[in-house]
C-alpha cells in the first residue's frame, strides 16, 4: 500500500497570473545638486549685481550708472568662469566683446534711443557670452544657429537652474557659508535700531548732516526705492545665477542637437516648385508695374529733382515707408521659400536661387531709390536723428540682402551669422561715432557756408548735450561777422538764449548720468 502512494505523480504547481505592470511608474529622484564653495559666492556677487541693475536702471537717466552695472557684470563672470576653468571660444570671446564695445554707447553719445538699444544689447550679449563659453553652442564655427543660440542663452537656459542660488548660499554640505551670511544678515536687522538711535542723537549738528546727505542722499523716498531695487533685485539675482549654473551643467545640451533642428528644417521643406512660382510671381508682377509707374520719381531721387506738386518730407518719408514694408514682405517670402521649398537630394534648388535672387534684386532697386530721395531730403533742410536712423536702417537692409545675393552663387557662404555681424558692426559705428554731435556739426558748417538757408535751432535743441559746442561755435561766429544780417542776429540771440537755458539747467546733473557730450558741453560754456 505504502508503495502504491509513493508511485502517485506529484500535482503541478497551480500557473501563476501575469504580473501586470504598474500603473505608474515613479521618477527616480534625483538628489539635489551640491554647489562649491566658487558658486556659493558668485550666488552672493549676483545678489549684489541683481541690486545695483537695478540701481542704474532706467537707462534713459542713468547711463553712467548703467555703464559700470555692464562692466561689473562681465568683470565678475568673467573671473568666475576662469575659476570655473570655462573653455572660452572664438564666439564667446567675440560676443562679449562686443558686447562691452557697444557698451560704450552708453557714455560715449548722450542719445536715449542709442542707450537703451546698446543696454539690451550688451544684457544679451552676456548671456551668450556665459553660455557660450561652457561649450553649449548647438554648432561650432561661424554656425547659421547662431540666432537660436541667443534664443536659448536669453530665453531658455537661465530659468533651467532658477531656484538655485538660495540653495547655493544656504544649503551647502559643510553650512559654513549659508550660517556666516544669516549672522552677517541678523547682525545688519539688529543694528537698525541702535544705529537710527545714534542718527536722531546726532542729527541736531548741521555739518554732519549735510556731509550725510551728500554721500547718501537720506531720506525717506530714497530708503524705499532702496528697499524696492533689494526686493526686485532677487529674481534678476536668480537669473544671473541661474544661467551662470545651467551654462556650467550643460543643460542647455541635453535633448538638443544641431541635426535635429536641420532635420525638423529638412521635413518642413515640402512645397514644390510649382506652387512657389504660382505664390510669387503675381507679386514680382505688381512690383515690375509699381517700378514702371513711379519711374519718374526714382530718376528725380537720384538727379536731385523734387517732382512737382510732392513736398520734400512727403517724398522721402513715402521712400522710407515703402522700403521698410517691401522690406519686410520680401524677407518674409525669402525666410518661407528657403523653409518650405522642395530641394533634391543634394540639398539644391534652382528654383528658390531664382526667386530669392529677383525678390533681393527688387529691395535693392528699392532701397537705392529711398536712400536717394533721403540724400534729397537732408540737402535740402538738414540732419536730424529720425533721419540718421532711416538712412542707417536702409544702409542695413541693403547689406543684409546683398548678402543673401552672394549666399544663391556662393552656396557654403553663411548669410544668419553675416546679417548678425553687419548689425552689430553698423550699430557700433552709430554708437560710437557721437551721431548727435555730427548731427549738430553737420547742420551748423551747411548754414554757415550758405549750404542750407537757415539753422533749425529747435532741432538742435532737442539733440541736448552733443549740440552745445556747435551752438556755442555758431554764436560766435555769427556775433563775430561784421554787419550781419537780420536773420542771423536773431539766430545768434536764440542760440544764446538755449546756451542759457542749458547752463541754468546742468548743474542738476548727477555723476550717474554723466556722458561724453555732457563733458563737451560743459567745457565749451567754460571756454
Amino acid at each position: 500500500m505504502q508503495q502504491q502512494y509513493n508511485n502517485i505523480p506529484p500535482v503541478p504547481p497551480m500557473p501563476q497570473p501575469p504580473q501586470m505592470p504598474p500603473a505608474f511608474t515613479p521618477a527616480p529622484i534625483v538628489p539635489p545638486r551640491d554647489y562649491s564653495f566658487i558658486e556659493a559666492i558668485y550666488a552672493i556677487i549676483s545678489l549684489i549685481l541683481g541690486y545695483v541693475f537695478c540701481r542704474s536702471f532706467s537707462v534713459i537717466n542713468k547711463p553712467f550708472y548703467s555703464l559700470i552695472f555692464i562692466v561689473l557684470l562681465y568683470t565678475a563672470t568673467t573671473v568666475f568662469l576662469i575659476l570655473k576653468k570655462a573653455k572660452f571660444g572664438k564666439a564667446a570671446i567675440g560676443v562679449a566683446a562686443s558686447g562691452v564695445a557697444v557698451s560704450l554707447t552708453l557714455f560715449i553719445s548722450a542719445n536715449v534711443v542709442l542707450h537703451i538699444f546698446a543696454f539690451l544689447y550688451a544684457i544679451a550679449a552676456y548671456c551668450y557670452y556665459v553660455y557660450a563659453a561652457f561649450v553649449n553652442r548647438l554648432e561650432g564655427g561661424f554656425s547659421s544657429l547662431i540666432l537660436i543660440d541667443f534664443l536659448r542663452a536669453i530665453f531658455v537656459t537661465p530659468f533651467l537652474a532658477f531656484g538655485g542660488l538660495f540653495r547655493a548660499i544656504f544649503s551647502r554640505k559643510d553650512g559654513k557659508l549659508g550660517k556666516n551670511v544669516a549672522k552677517a544678515l541678523l547682525g545688519l536687522v539688529l543694528a537698525v535700531v541702535p544705529t537710527t538711535v545714534v542718527l536722531a542723537l546726532l542729527w541736531y549738528d548741521n555739518d554732519f548732516t549735510n556731509l550725510l546727505s551728500g554721500i547718501f542722499n537720506f531720506n525717506a523716498l530714497n530708503l524705499f526705492s532702496h528697499i524696492l531695487s533689494i526686493a526686485i533685485g532677487i529674481p534678476i539675482a536668480m537669473y544671473i545665477f541661474g544661467l551662470f549654473i545651467a551654462s556650467n551643467d550643460g543643460s542647455p545640451k541635453k535633448g538638443v542637437t544641431a541635426v535635429g533642428y536641420r532635420e525638423s528644417a529638412k521635413n518642413a521643406a515640402v512645397a514644390p516648385a510649382v506652387t512657389a512660382f504660382a505664390a510669387t510671381l503675381p507679386i514680382l508682377f505688381i512690383y515690375t508695374l509699381f517700378f514702371i509707374s513711379q519711374f519718374k520719381y526714382y530718376v528725380s531721387g537720384f538727379v536731385g529733382v523734387l517732382p512737382d506738386e510732392t513736398s520734400y518730407a512727403n517724398y522721402a518719408r513715402e521712400g522710407f515707408f515703402q522700403l521698410c514694408i517691401i522690406c519686410f514682405i520680401n524677407l518674409v517670402i525669402i525666410i518661407l521659400l528657403n523653409l518650405l521649398l522642395r530641394r533634391n537630394s543634394k540639398g539644391y534648388s534652382l528654383p528658390l536661387k531664382i526667386l530669392s535672387v529677383i525678390f533681393s534684386l527688387y529691395t535693392l532697386v528699392l532701397a537705392s531709390t529711398a536712400v536717394a530721395k533721403m540724400v534729397l531730403y537732408i540737402n535740402r533742410y538738414g540732419l536730424t536723428p529720425k533721419r540718421v536712423y532711416a538712412t542707417w536702417f536702409m544702409a542695413v537692409l541693403s547689406l543684409i540682402f546683398i548678402a543673401m545675393l552672394i549666399k544663391q552663387f556662393v552656396p557654403k557662404f553663411k548669410v544668419i551669422p553675416t546679417a548678425t555681424i553687419i548689425t552689430v558692426a553698423m550699430f557700433l559705428a552709430l554708437g560710437l561715432c557721437g551721431t548727435d554731435g555730427l548731427i549738430a556739426k553737420y547742420n551748423v558748417n551747411a548754414y554757415l557756408n550758405g549750404k542750407l538757408d537757415t539753422v533749425d535751432l529747435v532741432s538742435l535743441e532737442e539733440l541736448g548735450d552733443a549740440a552745445i559746442p556747435e551752438l556755442v561755435r555758431l554764436k560766435d561766429t555769427l556775433n563775430e561777422t561784421p554787419n550781419p544780417a537780420y536773420d542771423k542776429k536773431i539766430i545768434a540771440i536764440k542760440a544764446n538764449d538755449i546756451i542759457s537755458k542749458y547752463e541754468a539747467t546742468s548743474q542738476n546733473h548727477s555723476w550717474q548720468s554723466i556722458t561724453l557730450p555732457a563733458i563737451l558741453a560743459e567745457d565749451s560754456i567754460q571756454e
